[in-house]
């Protein structure tokens, strides 16, 4: 393994276990879980995997990329934004506790759902048109 990869990994790994602790700590001893830590932790996980598959913690650029790596990047990010979906539904289920549409009192979080269920397509349709 290079040594950026585990430098970034080491990082990566710091990063998750520090504020992901100073997350649990606040939650254990004031019952509190910040959005802030939350994001963070997120962020940390994103780099870890970064490093993980491109041995760098802000990935591979696209000029750098041979056809196989293109071909990862392009089915993963088609794999990663129906599974976004598909757990944004699920947040959305169980955060309203409803079963029926009309139930639901969170607009804003139907609202992006329904603005991340369009996205692909109208961005597609944009490129398409570029190419044709």
């Amino acid at each position: 393994m290079i040594t950026v990869k585990k430098v970034s990994i080491f990082c990566s790994v710091v990063l998750i276990i520090s504020i992901g602790g100073y997350g649990i700590h606040e939650w254990i001893t004031r019952e509190i879980i910040n959005a802030s830590t939350l994001f963070f932790v997120f962020l940390g996980i994103g780099f870890l995997f970064q490093s993980l598959t491109w041995g760098e913690m802000d990935g591979k650029h696209e000029g750098e990329k041979d056809e196989m790596e293109k071909h990862i990047t392009l089915l993963s990010s088609k794999i990663s934004y129906y599974l976004l979906l598909f757990l944004m539904l699920i947040v959305l289920i169980v955060s309203e506790k409803v079963t029926a549409m009309n139930d639901i009192k969170n607009i804003p979080l139907v609202i992006v759902i329904g603005l991340a269920w369009i996205t692909m397509p109208i961005t597609e349709l944009v490129v398409s048109k570029k190419y044709r």
